[in-house]
């Protein structure tokens, strides 16, 4: 029995060397392949499998295949923690240096959702990365106010490129809705810059360019602007130099515009040429309500094609004709408009070199108008007899709406003042200025020279103060909604009406151009602020009035 089982066994070793791929000591050997190196280590539970590939926190290896060009997934055999290398190597280079998450890398069935970048609907961070690549300091005002409604940036000398800057930031802006950049010296480039920042912004809808010297050729942009934006209601683009050529392109404005209501074109350089392509783009437009053409060159037949344009408008209300030239001819041709306008409520002739014989033509058309209700007309050559012509035609039209006419500086006789008895007898509530005296609606004229003149604003900021045992700071700190060491006009404004500190809205203009010494609207009233010096300045005022009061010393 013995001797059967030691032959089975020896048959069964040689059937064992005989298999191929068997080494000598009969155990099963794998064969090599092409180029693998020695025996990888067991892994453990927790490292990563090798058919597994490392996942980046910050995205998952599907995601950063995806957004590699020419990336491409494998599941061949091979090397796969030197592929998981190159891969978190490549997602470092795509993310920046500084992000060490790349290189942590663990298992995980789920996908790690990307950082996403939250929208600055301010501009901030569009605003200081553009002040680094145009390369101007950012204006630490402007990056306070971003998230105003209402941007008030005067006099902070921004300069085309400074321009640049904020209207880079301001394409994507949602918040602000009123954009005042007046006298900033931005000139034509600097328009052009918020000119096409306006194509794409949506939301402003007051602008003022005022007084930056964009001029005839900074004008083109503006006005091709003004023909496609439907948001802006109200342009101001006094003070800029414009004159024909920016006429023509302005006129082109006026007339495709059905959004605009309100246009401030004074203090500029229109003339006569200008005038005549004006008035018909006047004619044209259906939405306007408010034009300024003050302060300019109209005359002759440039003010004959405004007063044709206005006969024909039916939107316009209030307009502004002060100093120009339009001299007798077109204070008649204003009356022929006067006599079919009906929309036309306030009318502003001041300054014009009107004489009597004008005043009268231009009174034939109050005799059958009956919506106008205020005429200046002060500062003309027309004399007593001219004021006279005027309300004259007044009184020959029992449908009259006027209620206030200004003749100041005309000295004016007795005959006016008989026949504004007999007018007021008519219309009780008309009010009437000439030189140095106020007709007023109870009946009697006024001299200005015999008002009571009130008390200095600061005056009355300081008594209130004293009264309530508070100091300057104290009060303007109450004013202070945000603690910023500074108050904006409008918060100086609701503060003095909430103390009831009596102010006129003249004073309180007066008393903010006192204290806003750099005109940035705001009042710094923090350390050796405005405040103090608005009040050094107010006590140095006193000092040199009581000194002129002071009588001489004897000697």
């Amino acid at each position: 029995m013995a001797d059967v089982e030691k032959e089975n066994l020896k048959n069964l070793e040689e059937k064992q060397k005989s298999r191929p791929g068997t080494g000598s000591q009969g155990k099963v050997s794998k064969p090599p392949s092409a180029g693998s190196g020695p025996a990888s280590r067991p892994h453990s539970r927790t490292s990563p499998a090798p058919s597994r590939k490392s996942v980046s926190r910050n995205g998952s290896a599907r995601s950063s295949a995806k957004g590699r060009p020419g990336s491409k997934i494998s599941n061949m055999s091979g090397d796969v923690s030197d592929q998981s290398d190159n891969e978190d190597t490549q997602s470092k280079t795509t993310m920046g240096e500084g992000d060490g998450e790349g290189s942590d890398g663990y298992d995980t069935d789920l996908e790690i959702e990307d950082k996403r970048i939250e929208y600055d609907s301010t501009g901030r961070t569009t605003y200081k990365e553009a002040c680094k690549q145009i390369g101007v300091v950012p204006v630490s005002y402007f990056l306070r106010h971003m998230q105003d409604s209402e941007l008030v940036m005067m006099h902070h000398g921004l300069g085309p490129l400074g321009a640049k800057a904020i209207a880079t930031s301001l394409v994507t802006n949602t918040t602000i809705l009123k954009l005042n950049l007046r006298d900033n010296w931005l000139e034509a480039q600097g328009g052009k810059y918020i000119a096409e920042m306006l194509v794409e912004n949506c939301y402003i809808h007051d602008l003022d360019l005022s007084y930056n010297k964009i001029g005839n050729e900074g004008s083109e942009p503006i006005a091709e602007m003004l023909q496609d934006n439907s948001t802006l209601e109200r342009v101001v683009l006094s003070g800029n130099g414009f004159g024909d050529k920016a006429a023509e392109a302005m006129a082109e404005a006026i007339m495709s515009n059905q959004k605009m209501e309100e246009m401030d074109l004074s203090h500029n350089e229109f003339g006569e040429v200008s005038g005549e392509l004006l008035g018909p783009a006047i004619a044209e437009n259906s939405q306007m309500k408010v034009l300024d053409l003050s302060w300019n060159h109209l005359r002759r037949k440039g003010a004959l094609a405004v007063a044709e344009g206005i006969r024909d408008n039916i939107t316009i209300t209030h307009l502004d004709l002060s100093w120009n030239g339009f001299g007798d001819d077109g204070a008649q041709a204003i009356g022929e408009a006067l006599k079919s306008n009906k929309t036309l409520e306030v009318l502003d002739m001041s300054n014009n070199r009107i004489s009597t014989e004008g005043a009268v033509l231009l009174a034939k058309g109050l005799i059958e108008n009956d919506a106008l209700r205020v005429l200046k007309m002060g500062k003309n050559p027309m004399q007593s007899a001219g004021c006279y012509g005027v309300l004259k035609g007044i009184s020959q039209n029992p449908n009259s709406a006027v209620q206030e006419l200004d003749f100041s500086d005309i000295l004016v006789n007795d005959d006016f003042d008989e026949l504004l008895k007999q007018v007021k007898e008519m219309l009780p509530a008309l009010l009437t200025k000439t030189a140095e005296r106020v007709h007023g609606r109870g009946g009697a004229a006024k001299d200005f020279k015999k008002a009571k003149p009130r008390a200095d604003p600061m005056t009355k900021l300081k008594q209130y103060v004293e009264k309530n045992n508070l100091r300057l700071v104290d009060l303007f700190n109450q004013f202070d909604k945000d603690k910023s060491m500074s108050v904006t006009r409008e918060e100086f404004a609701q503060g003095v009406e909430a103390t009831g500190i009596d102010l006129t809205p003249d004073e309180l203009k007066r008393l903010l151009d006192t204290l806003d010494k750099d005109g940035d609207g705001e009042i710094e009233y923090g350390g050796v602020g405005e405040l103090v010096f608005g009040a050094q300045a107010h006590q140095e005022q006193e000092r040199k009035m009581a000194k002129a009061r002071s009588p001489l010393p004897s000697r």
